[in-house]
């Protein structure tokens, strides 16, 4: 078990006492117990920033505290805990995500940055670590585990080995290895994988999973390989597969992936739910600004058919227990007085929030007073010296090819899943040397460019992506973040690597000479701006997106076109991959 916060036991057994009083009492409340699941008329007293006691009403405590806060009949949950996501994902800087994210209740989050891992290396780890202590939100962080997710199948800005897993295991504030996406590796326990889990297990920390479609033996030896926890259960045999094993699972919500009724399908009817956490994953600013983070998440399990309870338990102490924190996830003698006051059981906003012992949110505003970032402090990470003319983003044939048509791998959706993608050959027409898609308005080019300067890059042909017109650009581009573009004319696919790279990377749409974006300069994933200013600009240019693709694309409707550790085909800036083999598939057809 891990403890977070030193304590005074001296001071804290003097104020259980009444040797001493107390810094705070929060009166009037119906207090939920996460150890049994009463809930009763109680009042909480706190010093240090620690639960001292916990008071059934009419109980008088022996010294009256320094400060009383009325909770006037609402009831008294801890603060909710995130047991997985990526900061980089809500497209803010870690100061700013606590601004967004506390005033809904949130009070810890634990966090996997290898988005900005794949980008900067330790030094963009450090950045998050450092960036965070300036808001009142707990974040912890988990060594990336995969940087690059597949090596030799994509091009990223830094590699990750034992040696980089071990220095970022011992820096403050990190508390495991992240998301172990290379399950192959695992299973047949290659060096690399093997030598950066152990750097965890060595310490006693978390190994976090990423399994999804992994089942049977294969689950087995992966599980038997470290992973523990797993957030990327597709299906509620999975679940509950995962959970037999003694796995936690992380029921998942997020701005990407929302399949929670069917995950709850599998452990609705459990007698035990110990193992069962909550999680958001990926959830960007315009969604926390307007229906908030693990509260979200809380008030979909709900009305999937758990209990109340039973998903604040989840969303605090089971998460918690994931992690081993020994002092976090409760309100009880000896606890972090992470603490939030909410009218119902049902997810809503609550009315305020605390963080050891200190109100940091009211009626929905932030109170912490911490200094906002101004300048930019991170450096332009994108380069792109392949992508200079519109003839870069033509589609050519293979050198003396000489036919009139070509056999073309077309990037297809899956029937399996709607974020899973395979290849089929179709035969397309040759013009001037190059693959004509003109005459099928079904079909886009989809380019991949390398924008750590190698230039590299590699383009195909995508069907049904859904965009109508214009070209759809992001430097969101799970886990490597390249450059990746979809278009149908070249001219604009120009516009739109031009505009990113002046900018720093974001996202973006051009259509004809005009582009809409957002910015995004801090590692191209990240605003400086706080939440409102980034869901705003995200909302203008949804709307943008929704004329190009007739409302059938979001803004991170590109993200995952690029993640070879997919059980399906991806586009990457070395070639197409089959991330259930990992092996190369050919563009061309012949």
């Amino acid at each position: 078990m891990r403890t977070l916060k030193s304590k005074d036991r001296s001071r804290l057994i003097k104020a259980a006492m009444g040797q001493l009083p107390c810094d705070l009492t929060v009166s009037n409340v119906k207090y939920l117990n996460m150890f049994t699941g009463e809930i009763y008329p109680a009042e909480v007293d706190v010093l240090d920033g620690f639960v001292v006691r916990v008071r059934e009403e009419g109980v008088q405590a022996p010294a009256a505290s320094k400060e009383t806060y009325d909770g006037k009949g609402a009831y008294l949950i801890p603060g909710f805990i995130d047991a997985h996501m990526h900061v980089e994902s809500t497209m803010m800087i870690p100061e700013n995500v606590s601004r967004g994210i506390v005033p809904w209740g949130t009070t810890t989050i634990c966090t996997d940055p290898h988005e900005i891992g794949n980008v900067m290396g330790v030094e963009g780890v450090r950045f998050m670590l450092e960036n965070a202590k300036k808001s009142a939100l707990r974040q912890y962080v988990l060594a990336p585990s995969c940087v690059p997710a597949v090596p030799g199948r994509e091009s990223t800005g830094a590699a990750f080995t034992a040696k980089e897993v071990g220095t970022i295991l011992d820096m403050d504030d990190v508390v495991g290895v992240a998301e172990v996406m290379d399950y192959v590796g695992v299973v047949t326990d290659n060096e690399r994988m093997h030598s950066i889990v152990e750097e965890g297990l060595k310490r006693d920390l978390l190994i976090q999973a990423h399994a999804p479609f992994v089942t049977g033996d294969m689950l087995n030896a992966y599980r038997i390989g470290g992973p523990l926890s797993d957030h990327e259960s597709t299906c509620a045999a999975e679940v509950r597969e995962k959970l037999r094993a003694g796995m936690y699972v992380d029921l998942r919500a997020s701005s990407i992936i929302d399949g929670l009724a069917f995950l709850v399908d599998g452990c609705r009817d459990h007698y035990w739910k110990d193992h069962v956490a909550i999680c958001t994953d990926d959830v960007h600013a315009s969604d926390l600004l307007t229906v908030g983070h693990i509260n979200k998440v809380v008030k979909k399990t709900i009305a999937a058919g758990i209990d109340p309870r039973d998903a604040i338990k989840m969303a605090t102490y089971n998460a918690a227990r994931e992690y081993g924190f020994d002092d976090l996830g409760a309100l009880a003698p000896g606890y972090i007085a992470d603490m939030q006051l909410v009218r119902e059981l049902d997810g809503g906003k609550p009315e305020a929030v605390f963080i050891e012992g200190k109100l940091v949110a009211e009626n929905g505003c932030y109170l912490a007073g911490d200094t906002l970032t101004e300048a930019p402090c991170l450096p332009n990470t994108v380069t792109i010296p392949q992508l200079n003319s519109t003839g870069d983003f033509v589609m050519r044939v293979p050198e003396g090819y000489t036919g009139s048509t070509i056999m073309v791998n077309v990037m297809t959706v899956s029937p399996a899943s709607p974020i899973l993608r395979m290849v089929v050959p179709t035969e397309l027409p040759v013009k001037d040397g190059a693959v004509d898609i003109s005459g099928d308005p079904s079909l886009t080019f989809v380019c991949c460019a390398n924008r750590y300067g190698t230039g590299s890059k590699t383009i195909a042909v995508y069907r049904d992506f859904g965009l109508l017109k214009g070209a759809f650009a992001s430097t969101v581009s799970h886990d490597s973040h390249n450059l990746t573009i979809v278009y149908r004319d070249p001219a604009e696919a120009l516009l739109a690597a031009k505009t990113l790279q002046s900018v720093g990377g974001g996202i973006l749409v051009a259509e004809g000479e005009k582009e809409t974006h957002v910015a995004l300069p801090a590692a191209g994933l990240m605003s400086y701006k706080p939440c409102a200013g980034v869901a705003e600009e995200i909302n203008a240019l949804q709307k943008v997106i929704d004329e190009v693709s007739g409302g059938r694309l979001t803004v991170l409707a590109s993200a995952i076109l690029a993640l070879p550790v997919l059980p399906g085909v991806v586009i990457t800036d070395m070639g197409l991959v089959d991330g259930t083999n990992q092996s190369f598939v050919p563009v061309f057809a012949l």
